[in-house]
């Protein structure tokens, strides 16, 4: 990940409404925004987690398919 690139991240994901935010204080007594995914978000992370499990399994089969055809 490119530096500066994990806020502008963030921001997409709340104004989707995948991950909330709100501002506390942190352990250091600094003032620190946190974010926590929302139940839309785990939705949509299951939902990513199955299509990369398939094109995971995919890029096996034709790599496995490449070798014992060799």
């Amino acid at each position: 990940m490119e530096t500066g690139s994990l806020y502008p991240a963030l921001h997409r994901l709340e104004r989707q409404r995948w991950v909330k935010s709100e501002w506390k204080k942190s352990e250091s007594n600094q003032r620190a925004k946190f974010y926590k995914i929302t139940a839309r978000g785990k939705e949509q992370l299951a939902s990513d987690y199955q299509r990369w499990s398939r094109l995971v399994a995919t890029i096996e089969n034709i790599m496995t398919a490449k070798r014992g055809g060799a």
